[in-house]
């Protein structure tokens, strides 16, 4: 959210996560309204966010305040309760976000705990939730194929209104799409699906053959704060470094044919120029263009899904088309 205001008309239909439950303040009554954001708002439950983390029990995860150190307590039940506060569209459970590391016994009694966790969020979201507010269960299991089996069957009939794929998906890509591959087909097909903490362009290009209808990722504006231009460039991961000194004099815009306002008002000499300087102007400019293009890729997904093909505008996305280009 960092640069992003309301008033983005030309960015819509993004979903965007607020895990950062410490903005939560007495007399907050929703985020929609505090900020004035009029798109789909998604929250996350707060668990895998807490930086300091005491220990995870039964009850929840004990972690110490930010603020004067004191211990606190962040259940199920609270973090429901804050996601209501905050007025989301849709509320994600609680839930163990186990590492990459962790060895199958620990996986599994997570998952498990997980599973209770789920229980307890639909229970007491049946009971105070606002009834508009969707909740998105959360598939746990590592890396392990029969545990994450396990995880599809009982989210899946806990009766939530749709699914989120957390957890650790592995070292690389590579196991990342093969854990994909085993746990996607398990879940229902008419079931919203959300790939948590995933947002790289060749992986949004993967994950939506597979199935895969909602993803969430800071990559977008953590690249702009860096200096980086989402751009049609598969040997550069599909991203551009406006900050190289080749960068000077170069009157071409971002991307030939973006519509986002960096790209039609400005061009790359300019915002070498602003970024190499540090200058706020250059990373709102470039969250622009990268959120934009994100819409756009998205948008484009939509119209070849409808059109039946979406194969064909898949490669030439991944082969360095511009979503536009593309269709």
């Amino acid at each position: 959210m960092k640069l992003v205001t309301p008033s983005n008309k030309d960015v819509e239909e993004l979903l965007v996560r607020r895990d950062r439950i410490d903005r939560v303040r007495a007399g907050l009554t929703g985020a929609l309204g505090a900020d004035g954001y009029e798109a789909i708002l998604v929250t996350g439950s707060g668990s895998s966010a807490i930086a300091a983390v005491l220990g995870i029990e039964e009850e929840g995860v004990k972690f110490r305040s930010y603020r004067d150190g004191s211990e606190l307590m962040l259940s199920p039940e609270s973090s429901m309760s804050i996601q209501a506060k905050l007025g989301s569209d849709i509320a994600l459970v609680f839930d163990e976000c186990t590492p990459f590391h962790a060895d199958r016994e620990y996986t599994a009694r997570s998952t498990e705990r997980t599973h209770r966790w789920l229980k307890r969020c639909l229970d007491w979201h049946a009971d105070n939730g606002p009834s508009g507010q969707a909740v998105f269960g959360i598939i746990q299991g590592g890396t392990y194929e029969d545990l994450r089996a396990d995880s599809c069957q009982a989210v899946s009939e806990s009766g939530v209104d749709g699914i989120a794929i957390g957890g650790t998906l592995g070292r690389d890509k590579t196991e990342m799409a093969e854990v994909l591959g085993f746990t996607v087909p398990k879940l229902p097909w008419e079931a919203p699906k959300h790939l948590l903490g995933i947002g790289e362009i060749d992986d949004l290009m993967k994950g939506i053959r597979l199935g895969i209808d909602v993803f969430d990722c800071a990559v977008p504006t953590r690249l702009a704060r860096h200096g980086m231009a989402l751009a049609p460039d598969p040997e550069t991961r599909f991203r551009m470094n406006l900050r190289r000194s080749d960068m000077v004099g170069d009157r071409l815009p971002l991307v030939e044919g973006c519509p986002c306002v960096a790209c039609r008002d400005y061009d790359r000499d300019y915002i070498n120029y602003i970024s190499r300087s540090e200058e706020l102007t250059a990373v709102r400019l470039m969250v622009e263009h990268n959120l934009t293009y994100m819409e756009e890729l998205m948008a484009g997904a939509r119209k070849a899904i409808t059109a039946g093909t979406y194969g064909s505008y898949s490669a030439a996305v991944l082969d360095g088309k511009a979503p536009w280009d593309a269709l």
